[in-house]
Order: C-alpha cells, then sequence, then structure tokens
C-alpha cells in the first residue's frame, strides 16, 4: 500500500495548523504591545554651513518609543532625540503631546523621555526576561519606518552580542542580533516576545554601501531596564565639542584642552550648573558648529584633557555622585575663568 500521499497531506496539513498559530500568536502579542508604541518627532537646531540668518536651521527627525510607566516615561534610542530638541510624541490616536529628555545613556543609545501628559487609556508596555532568548527564537518590532508609524516587522534572534569594552554605568552592554527589517524611524522601538513583552529596544542598523537593509541591533531589555528604571548614574547632559592643541590656543583659553559647550539639557546636571550653549554658528576644521557658549575646563575636579583616560576618569567621578552632593565645574567664559556649582538632585 502507498503510504506517500497520505503523509504528505498529514505533513502539510500539519504545518498549515503550526503556520497559522504561528500568524495568531504574533497578531496576539501585536496586538498587546502596539497601544504602548509612540512615534517620536523631534525638531533640533542644525549648525548648517553658509546659513544665513541669526536663527539657526531646524533639522526634523522620526523616532519610535515606548511607554514604560503610568505616569508618562517612554523609552527610545538616544540618537533619535537631541538634549536640545522640541519633542513630540503620539500614540495610536496621533495626537501629539510633548516630550522632554530625563535621562541618557550616550554609550547604549538609549533615552527616557518624560511625557506633559498622559492620554487617557494609555498602555503601559510589560518587560519580559530578555536572559531567556536565545538564538532561532521569534521576535518583533513596532516602529515607525520612514514615519509609517505602528509598523510590524517579524524575524528570528540571530544571536546574542556582548562587546566586552563597552559598558555604560557599570553595566555590560549586551545586544540582540536579529534579522527584522527595519528602517530609519523605527530606531527606539520596542523589541518584542512572542507574548507582546518587551525584551529590546532598537538601536541600529547594519548596511553594506548600496543595500536597503542588515541585521538589527537592540540593547537587551534587562539592560535597558537596569540603565534606565532601576539604576541611573546622574545625568551630565552636555553635548561638547573637544579643543585641543592649535584651536585651545585660539580659543585662548588657559589651558590644554577645553570642551566647546554646544548644547545643554533642560533637565540636566549641567543645566542645574549654569552651563551655556553656544548661539553663533561657524565652521572649525570643517565641523559644523555652534560658538559663543562656554568651554568646560573641570567638572568635578577632573580637568578636561585631549586624552583617552579623560571620559574614563570623568565617568568614574560621576558614579560617585549620589543626591545632595555639590558638584563643582570651571568653565571659560567671555576671557574669565568661572566657578559654577550646583546640588544634585534626585535623578
Amino acid at each position: 500500500m502507498q503510504t506517500w500521499p497520505l503523509v504528505a497531506a498529514v505533513a502539510s496539513a500539519l504545518a498549515l495548523v503550526a503556520g497559522t498559530s504561528d500568524a495568531q500568536t504574533v497578531r496576539a502579542a501585536f496586538q498587546k504591545a502596539n497601544p504602548s508604541v509612540v512615534l517620536i518627532r523631534t525638531t533640533a537646531r542644525a549648525a548648517v554651513p553658509g546659513n544665513a540668518g541669526d536663527k539657526a536651521a531646524q533639522a526634523g527627525g522620526v523616532g519610535s518609543g515606548v511607554l514604560v510607566s503610568a505616569d508618562g516615561k517612554v523609552v527610545t534610542a538616544a540618537h533619535v532625540v537631541k538634549s536640545d530638541a522640541t519633542i513630540e510624541v503620539s500614540f495610536l490616536d496621533g495626537v501629539p503631546i510633548q516630550a522632554s529628555v530625563m535621562w541618557m545613556a550616550p554609550s547604549a543609545d538609549l533615552a527616557l523621555l518624560q511625557l506633559a501628559r498622559v492620554p487617557p487609556g494609555a498602555v503601559v508596555a510589560t518587560f519580559g526576561n530578555s536572559d531567556l532568548l536565545e538564538t532561532g527564537d521569534q521576535v518583533l518590532t513596532i516602529g515607525a519606518p520612514y514615519g509609517a508609524n505602528h509598523s510590524l516587522a517579524v524575524g528570528w534572534i540571530s544571536a546574542r552580542r556582548q562587546p566586552s569594552p563597552v559598558y555604560e554605568d557599570a553595566t555590560p552592554l549586551e545586544l540582540l542580533q536579529a534579522d527584522l527589517s527595519i528602517f530609519g524611524g523605527n530606531s527606539g522601538g520596542p523589541l518584542l516576545n512572542l507574548d507582546g513583552e518587551v525584551v529590546g529596544v532598537v538601536t541600529h542598523l547594519l548596511s553594506g554601501d548600496g543595500t536597503a537593509g542588515g541585521p538589527s541591533f537592540s540593547v537587551a531589555g534587562n539592560v535597558v531596564k537596569r540603565l534606565l528604571l532601576d539604576e541611573r548614574r546622574t545625568w551630565f547632559g552636555v553635548e561638547s565639542f573637544m579643543l585641543a592643541g592649535p584651536l585651545a590656543e585660539a580659543f585662548n583659553l588657559p589651558q590644554s584642552a577645553g570642551l566647546l559647550v554646544q548644547s545643554v539639557s533642560p533637565s540636566s546636571l549641567a543645566a542645574r550648573l549654569g552651563l551655556r550653549g553656544g548661539s553663533v554658528q561657524a565652521t572649525i576644521t570643517e565641523v559644523p558648529l555652534f560658538l559663543g557658549g562656554d568651554v568646560l575646563l573641570e567638572i568635578l575636579g577632573v580637568p578636561v584633557m585631549a586624552s583617552p583616560t579623560f571620559m574614563s576618569t570623568f565617568l568614574i567621578a560621576l558614579d560617585k555622585v549620589k543626591a545632595g552632593d555639590t558638584v563643582t565645574a570651571r568653565v571659560w567664559r567671555n576671557g574669565l575663568v568661572v566657578p559654577l556649582d550646583a546640588i544634585v538632585t534626585a535623578p
């Protein structure tokens, strides 16, 4: 008796059932998580060479994020939101809500936003245990590729990556590589398991010259929780440009190096110190910059140096800062060394 046709028919039926089941699982995960996902639009100053007028040019951006608390905290990628950007967040109803940066983890490319208000019916996402993910597990993300918000992409975990030399707040930056089909605008969106739980935050995509896509990378959810929700170091909140050698001499600095302040986040330690960002556009060594702001000479007793050890020494000092401590700095302002100080508040 020939059994192959029967076997083939049974196998096809089982495959169909399995495929239908998988689709239903993905659909359920999407429906659970989608109300927590937000579209982020930003407008920030841009130093554009040759741009005329007193006002800086405006540069717009788009990204994604996810609501992680009932009081309006949203997690996204740091490169989506600049410290001096105007940020608008919208949920499924499309109504824009103002948001501000609460904290950033630059090395991890993560940021925490605070919404001005939480719309009625907003759904807070839940976190899953990213340590349980293995290569071959199915995952999905919801985001805004090229601004097409609340778009679903489905794929599989390709690898777990832990770049050991890279740390943020003493936390190793474990990355989850996936074969998700994502594009500009997906950054900051949640990586989700099949239970609709957040297991990562999408931060970047690798692509070759002339190619539209490549493997995506997300910061593992357990790392996101530790950096943004559980234990946060004091956020300094400055964008700056290193002045050293001939540039330091051109700015008449009283030492061999300094950090030219570009912008200061309103809710950061730098803002409480009274640091001033620049406002005059110029191009220095082919880099568009803002001039007129402070030049940071020393922070937390650490002199600014054009040395790889400067930033690590500064971050070690920043790690030790606690709420209630007094932080000091020295800046070069209008040709004078000006001391600054501020009391640290809870992050």
